[in-house]
């Protein structure tokens, strides 16, 4: 028997609903919803907790779940969901914070070496006989490192005068990251071939990771998220 269901006008039958999901690229969206979905099914919250987390909206129209809920039922949704999508994103902060919150201080101490951030100055260039020449008058005086990245740097920190940063060292070619984990502050490194590249780098500034409530709230949408692939994989295939 052929299905199909209304957006709108368009009738559109069930032979072309993968093709659409895989089309537009929805289809692992999808897959991640019923894999989450499944569980906040099994939470719940109150009218308080829902009225707080929408009170924005609500303040600026009173109306607003009401006619959320209606917009729901328009859209496709059947009665018996409404609630539960309406308090949805509720739940999925109390899942979230129940499932994930006792692991952050662990798994901010295994991320911290990468996420720490640095800023930098550096040169690099393709000729290693040219590099060796600047980092001598760089490290004399003669030149210095701004106007020198300026005129003969091959990479984007051209643009900067050799400033690149505030970055996470995560983010970092893994050897440049282990070089500039050793530095001091100010100090100018001699030329280190990097990618094909001779690159003089010269640390301005660290700056450690701080287990602030932003820090908390990106390691838990990072644990959550990890969470969520390998239920997809367990799930469906």
């Amino acid at each position: 028997m052929s299905v199909s269901f209304t957006i709108g006008k368009k009738h559109i039958g069930s032979g072309d609903i993968m093709s659409i999901l895989s089309g537009h690229g929805l289809l692992p969206q999808l897959m991640q919803g019923i894999v989450v979905d499944r569980v906040l099914r099994t939470f719940s919250c109150s009218e308080k907790e829902i009225v707080d987390y929408y009170q924005k909206q609500i303040t600026a129209d009173p109306d607003y779940i009401d006619k959320k809920r209606s917009q729901l039922i328009l859209d496709g949704v059947q009665e018996h969901d409404v609630d539960f999508f309406i308090s949805r994103p509720v739940l999925l902060e109390i899942f979230k914070q129940k499932t994930f919150s006792h692991q952050i201080e662990s798994t901010f101490l295994k991320l911290k070496s990468g996420i720490d951030k640095v800023v930098f100055n550096m040169l690099r260039h393709k000729d290693h006989e040219l590099m060796r020449e600047l980092y001598f008058r760089i490290d004399s005086g003669e030149e210095n490192l701004h106007s020198v990245a300026e005129r003969y740097s091959e990479g984007r920190e051209s643009k900067t005068g050799g400033k690149i940063g505030p970055v996470e060292m995560r983010q970092l070619n893994p050897k440049l990251a282990g070089v500039l984990s050793t530095l001091k502050p100010g100090i100018l490194n001699q030329p280190v071939l990097i990618d094909g590249f001779a690159v003089i780098v010269q640390l301005k500034e660290k700056l450690p990771a701080q287990l602030d409530d932003s820090m908390k709230k990106q390691i838990i949408n990072q644990l959550f998220n990890e969470w969520v692939q390998k239920e997809v994989q367990e799930y469906f295939y």
